[in-house]
């Protein structure tokens, strides 16, 4: 006879602990691994349990900054081996019959995990033997535009298909940015739609006035003046930086000479983008701020006329959602119009005339302003997604902890 309201007792609540591999240097993809952190904590407050791990110890003060704390656990040189050698199929056999769990996956397990949260793309949850895992997918755009070098270069494009067939299938969640990227991936891949679960980014969380540099001390560092249009970018191929400098040649022709902001990590395409402005003479209206802090960010972006991405790469990028947040004009890829909808003026990456038009259009007083309404409308459409996309991800852990009492 089944006894009512019998109660289920456990000893303590599961634990979900997430994992930071990338730096500052890593842009906007850090500001969003921050931002899954923070928003994992608080899904789990007063539910879960919930940690940090940082395989870098220059990550900390930024984390603390937020207010979060993590246990810094460097790479191994066995953790960087099977995370390697988890690429091969033969060596997946190997490994469980050896019964080997490597450093990473022996710490996790000490603290007490059940669950672990890799934030931003990797390849560590590949070597993981015994804990479960929800990882995370930015982009496909190694098979979206493979021309370009950093996804085609010295075999890029398989070690990232490799990557994607051995992590995604085992995924208690995959989490992307879009439902568009996700239809994709379970589609390239073959992996069930219902494992995909698309979270739309927010704003880094240092574009937050209290974690930012005022505008005049920013643009005193930096000895610049309002009005230019700003690019906030690392220099890969694919982020188009190459198009605003012929943009900036068409309208230097047709009379007018507008500023141009550059600021980003050197990742190899900044020296091909400084002969172009040698050789046809840009100097004065084109500047390259290279990497800058974190809490700079703001100052830049409220300096501006307009943020311009002409980008290749999507299906969403984060400039966008801090332009709609200063109430900045927007000029963007038309091909990721499906993040933009109407706040933003969209361009054929592949066309300078385009974009020298639109950077015109950013002059005319009505046209910003229909912008950045627009802007604000956008940012409270993907809240609102975010939400619901949240009460889903808790959904599932409950579902998780709930399987997990039938092993643990």
């Amino acid at each position: 006879m089944l006894v009512e309201n019998a109660r289920v007792t456990r000893d303590k609540p599961m634990k979900i602990i997430a994992i930071l591999e990338d730096d500052s240097g890593a842009g906007g993809g850090f500001n969003q691994a921050l931002n899954a952190i923070l928003q994992m904590r608080g899904l789990c407050e007063g539910r879960f349990g919930f940690e940090v791990f940082t395989t870098r110890s220059a990550n900390l003060p930024h984390l603390v900054r937020i207010g979060l704390k993590a246990h810094v656990f460097p790479w191994s040189t066995t953790d960087r081996l099977v995370r390697r050698l988890s690429a091969s199929g033969w060596w997946h056999s190997v490994q469980a019959r050896i019964k080997l769990v490597g450093p990473l996956e022996k710490a996790l397990l000490e603290h007490g995990c059940d669950l672990v949260y890799f934030v931003a793309p990797g390849n560590a949850s590949a070597g993981l033997q015994k804990l479960n895992y929800i990882t995370t997918i930015w982009d496909l755009c190694h098979r979206d535009a493979p021309e370009f070098p950093e996804v085609r270069d010295f075999n890029t494009f398989f070690i990232r298909e490799r990557h994607l067939r051995n992590t995604l299938g085992p995924a208690v969640a995959v989490l992307t940015d879009s439902e568009q990227l996700a239809g994709a991936a379970a589609r390239r891949y073959g992996i069930d739609p219902d494992r995909f679960l698309p979270m739309p980014f927010a704003p880094s969380p240092f574009i937050d006035q209290a974690h930012s540099t005022s505008k005049d001390a920013v643009l005193g560092k930096h000895r610049l003046e309002e009005g230019y249009f700003f690019y906030p970018a690392q220099f890969w191929a694919h982020k188009n930086h190459i198009r605003i400098l012929e943009a900036l040649l068409l309208l230097k022709a047709d009379g007018w000479k507008p500023r141009v902001v550059f600021s980003g990590k050197d990742n190899g395409g900044r020296a091909h983008l400084e002969a172009f402005v040698s050789q046809n003479d840009l100097q004065e209206q084109v500047i390259f701020l290279g990497f800058v802090p974190a809490e700079d960010l703001r100052g830049l972006y409220e300096g501006s006329t307009a943020v311009v991405m002409p980008t290749y790469f999507g299906p969403t990028n984060l400039p966008p959602l801090e332009a709609w947040s200063l109430r900045k004009p927007l000029v963007y890829s038309a091909h990721l119009a499906g993040q933009a909808g109407d706040a933003a003026l969209l361009i054929d990456p592949d066309n300078a005339n385009e974009l020298a038009t639109a950077m015109k259009r950013c002059n005319d007083p009505g046209v910003r302003a229909r912008l950045v309404d627009s802007g604000v409308a956008r940012l409270e459409y993907f809240a609102t997604k975010r939400e619901s996309a949240e009460k889903e991800l808790l959904r599932r852990l409950d579902q998780f902890a709930a399987r997990l009492r039938c092993w643990k």
